[in-house]
C-alpha cells in the first residue's frame, strides 16, 4: 500500500493505493496517529486507487472514525473521518460490512474538504 498526505488549512486528506490489509494496515495507523498526535481531527480518505480492504482495513478506518469523532469544540465543530472517491469494488465491502452509512462518502474532493 502507498499513501500520500497533504495537510490543508483545517482538513488532511490521506491519499491510498493498493491494498489495505493485515499487513500493510500499521502504515496508514501510524500516519493517522501523527496526524492526531498534531491536533488535527479532520481526515478525508481519497481511496480512489484502492485495489483491495481487509477486515483489519475497515478496523482502522472505524477505530479511526471513533477517534476523531471523540474531538470537538462544539457540538457543529468536531472531527470526523470522510470518504472520497469510493471505488465500486471497495463500496461494495462496505455495504456488505454496514460500513457505508458510518461514513460521509463523496464523489468529489473540493466537496468532501468543503464538508468540513
Amino acid at each position: 500500500m502507498e499513501l500520500i498526505h497533504k495537510a490543508y488549512n483545517r482538513v488532511d486528506v490521506i491519499a491510498l493505493s493498493g491494498r489495505l490489509a493485515a499487513d500493510t494496515k500499521a502504515e496508514l495507523e501510524a500516519k493517522i496517529d501523527e496526524i492526531f498526535d498534531m491536533g488535527r481531527h479532520r481526515i478525508v480518505l481519497d481511496l480512489e486507487k484502492l485495489e483491495y480492504i481487509s477486515s483489519p482495513g475497515l478496523r482502522v478506518l472505524i477505530e479511526a472514525r471513533k477517534r476523531a469523532r471523540e474531538w470537538k469544540l462544539s457540538d457543529l465543530d468536531r472531527g470526523d473521518v470522510r470518504i472520497v472517491h469510493l471505488p465500486q469494488r471497495i463500496r461494495e465491502v462496505f455495504d456488505l460490512t454496514g460500513f457505508t452509512p458510518l461514513f460521509q462518502i463523496y464523489d468529489d474532493l473540493v466537496d468532501a474538504v468543503a464538508s468540513y
